[in-house]
């Protein structure tokens, strides 16, 4: 290259922004989002183009949907403030890395239900601190319930509020079906009236799921998930599961309820309509026909995980499984966050088998002694 030649890269980049709109945005929608970190470093008009509605559109006309996998984060130096990111690509690498985004500016010490409907990530409820709090106090006493919602968009990463509860929720449990998000606990003196309530995401309206018996609302702290066409919840006072049948609350199996427990209340997922939890360092799927935990054979290469079920985060990814988790290195004292996508794979004898498909080390934490705790992992699917 001769002295005062324009360099090749940049010369390419321009003749690539000279193009018709139409072509450079017909050529950035067959891009993975996984890219768009870095892509958004290649020129000052590209941050834009890859948030704007035209990108948007032209990924809807060619039928481009992926799964993205976010995850929430709280670090030490602003422990009540929760921290979103979204996993890509490393700049110049196969690797993959967490990429901070925007989060909601509002703090909250107990952690707000999160669930996925489409291309929205919703954050309900949760708590802050209650001054006037008995020393004594445990649980959600030690809380001011709240009951607003958040609506983090997947395509811009902006947050908005939404229609808020009607009742303040401090540890609500939260699944999805058909469009509604299901609401259950959180709160002191729940009843026969408060203790679901049932947001439709299309009318954007809520309205409170009544429930014959008393005795299902027993205490604060439920489960509950999206399984086989219904919504299951689990009470922890109890130690019932029960399932929502023809409008009617009934108990499930036993098997379906020692699978779960709010010890390992964010270690469990639905993949494919099978239920799988993680426990013990093992993966086990539910075998509904023959009422029994199954271990998820064919993960040999995957590296040791915790034992403790708090730091081992489950999610569906797209008809696959991603699987999330903490490392602490006592040696450098930092906090790593690790994550693994698995493919499942069903065989005709019933058996179900997962591969590893890649694991990577996504973000490390250099704050005093480590810490960074992984509270959220899900996966949102994208045009």
């Amino acid at each position: 290259m001769e002295y005062g030649e324009e360099p090749p890269i940049k010369r390419t980049r321009r003749r690539f922004l000279m193009l018709p709109d139409d072509l450079v945005l017909n050529c950035l929608a067959r891009v993975s989002r996984l890219h768009y970190p870095t892509l958004s470093l290649v020129s000052k008009k590209f941050p834009s183009l890859l948030a704007s509605t035209e990108l948007y559109q032209t990924r809807i006309l060619l039928g481009l949907t992926e799964s993205c996998l976010y995850a929430c984060l709280r670090l030490r130096t602003d422990s009540e403030l929760l921290h979103w990111f979204i996993l890509c690509h490393r700049p110049h690498s196969s690797k993959n890395v967490l990429v901070p985004i925007s989060s909601p500016s509002f703090t909250s010490p107990s952690l707000p239900g999160v669930v996925v409907v489409g291309p929205d990530i919703y954050a309900i409820g949760g708590g802050s601190k209650n001054k006037n709090a008995s020393i004594y106090a445990t649980g959600s006493k030690t809380y001011n319930a709240l009951s607003s919602v958040m609506i983090m968009n997947s395509r811009s990463h902006t947050w908005h509020e939404a229609p808020s509860m009607r009742v303040g929720r401090v540890f609500p449990s939260a699944c999805t079906l058909d469009g509604r998000i299901y609401v259950t606990g959180g709160c002191d003196n729940l009843d026969t009236m408060n203790w679901m309530e049932i947001f439709d995401t299309k009318t954007q309206t809520w309205e409170f799921l009544q429930i014959p018996s008393e005795e299902i609302c027993k205490g604060s702290e439920y489960l509950s998930v999206s399984y086989q066409g219904t919504v299951y919840v689990k009470s922890d006072e109890k130690d019932v599961t029960y399932k929502m049948h023809k409008g009617k609350w009934r108990e499930a199996d036993i098997c379906m309820n020692n699978g779960w427990s709010l010890s390992s209340s964010s270690s469990y997922c639905v993949v494919e309509n099978v239920f799988y939890r993680y426990c013990e360092g093992e993966i086990r799927w539910y075998d509904l026909k023959n009422r029994a935990r199954t271990i998820l054979k064919g993960l040999g290469r995957l590296p040791s995980l915790p034992t403790s079920h708090a730091n081992v985060k489950l999610a569906d990814h797209g008809g696959k499984m991603a699987i999330s988790w903490e490392e602490y290195v006592f040696v450098d004292r930092e906090k790593k966050i690790w994550c693994a996508e698995i493919a499942i794979e069903k065989h005709q004898n019933g058996e179900i088998w997962g591969t590893l498909e890649w694991f990577d080390n996504v973000f490390i934490s250099k704050t005093p002694n480590g810490y960074v705790g992984l509270v959220h992992a899900l996966t949102a699917t994208v045009w």
